[in-house]
């Protein structure tokens, strides 16, 4: 909270003036996320920092937990035609209508901050290809914190991993998983507490967002935050809205996304850091990868790169050029 605070008041620094004047531009800016999530109390406040620095001529209305009607998965096709003019979307989530997009969650690939950071100044102008050809732009990114396993028993060494039956979040999360020799298990969210309690499954592959704020560490004693990959929110704007503004008025926009995108990963930083004390805090062991294990993790990712590449054959030079920068 006191993060968001203080980038509420950087919005209010940053915004020039803040005349009355009657708003002449209303924008929609749909997220999947409800009012808690540091991805929407971001967008709020980027929102405000624009009605401030335009002086209310570009009025974005922020709707939260898909309240407008958008699914999470046709965020890049409704900004496309129209349907609403900004949208906060996670990327991969986007991947059917543009495969390139699912490349974040490829293990191994993007691990931590630094790395999304010359992942993006990399990748960026792909990024930006895709986007403009699906007729918007991106303003800033904010990465999600990164995925973890909790179980019962310590897990620490790649043959701590063989055989442990874990939950799954996705079909890549599977893969890998089955790939350093556990057992995934596809199952609902909701019965993964049952499922604990009864010893069919172990555990889940998760973020420390979802292990605190689902209590995670009532049915489960461990959490090794693995680290194996981080995936990015963008907040995107139709081009024809874009294009409709006046210079003064993109100009403040774009500079308003530049200075506050920090401050939005640092919150993000803080939601990874503030759910992993809430897990120590109720109980949970926290441990790291041993050398084994990080052996294990690095091939695994590897194999999956090459199964990607056949399937997005120009996602390959763009990673073999990241690759080179962080020296994977």
């Amino acid at each position: 909270m006191k993060i968001m605070n203080s980038i509420l008041a950087a919005s209010a620094v940053l915004a020039i003036g803040t005349g009355g004047a009657a708003a002449e531009t209303k924008w929609d800016l749909s997220t999947a996320w409800g009012a808690n999530n540091f991805h929407a109390q971001s967008a709020i406040a980027f929102a405000d920092a624009v009605r401030e620095g335009t002086k209310g001529s570009v009025d974005i209305t922020v709707h939260l937990s898909g309240e407008i009607g958008v699914k999470i998965t046709e965020k890049l096709s409704s900004v496309e035609n129209g349907i609403i003019q900004m949208a906060d979307m996670l990327l991969f989530l986007q991947a059917g209508e543009a495969p390139f997009l699912g490349i974040d969650t490829l293990p191994y690939l993007i691990q931590g901050q630094d790395e999304m950071k010359t992942w993006l100044e990399v990748a960026g102008p792909t990024y930006d290809k895709i986007f403009a050809s699906h007729n918007q732009k991106v303003l800033y990114y904010v990465p999600w914190p990164s995925p973890g396993v909790y179980t019962k028993e310590p897990v620490v060494s790649a043959e701590d991993m063989s055989g442990q039956r874990i939950r799954a979040f996705n079909a890549t999360s599977f893969e890998f998983l089955n790939r350093l020799g556990a057992a995934p298990v596809e199952l609902p969210f909701g019965e993964l507490a049952a499922a604990v309690a009864a010893g069919t499954v172990d555990g889940a592959a998760t973020s420390t967002s979802t292990g605190a704020n689902s209590k995670l560490y009532q049915f489960t004693s461990h959490f090794n935050p693995l680290n194996w990959s981080m995936s990015p929110d963008a907040v995107t704007v139709n081009l024809d809205a874009w294009n409709a503004l006046s210079d003064e008025e993109r100009a403040t926009i774009e500079g308003l996304a530049d200075k506050m995108e920090a401050d939005f990963w640092t919150a993000s930083a803080a939601e990874d850091e503030s759910k992993t004390a809430v897990l120590v805090e109720n109980g949970m062991t926290v441990s790291a990868a041993d050398d084994s294990l990080k052996a294990k993790m690095a091939d695994a990712g590897k194999a999956m790169w090459a199964d990607f590449f056949a399937k997005v054959p120009e996602a390959e030079s763009v990673v073999e050029a990241y690759a080179a920068k962080v020296g994977k």
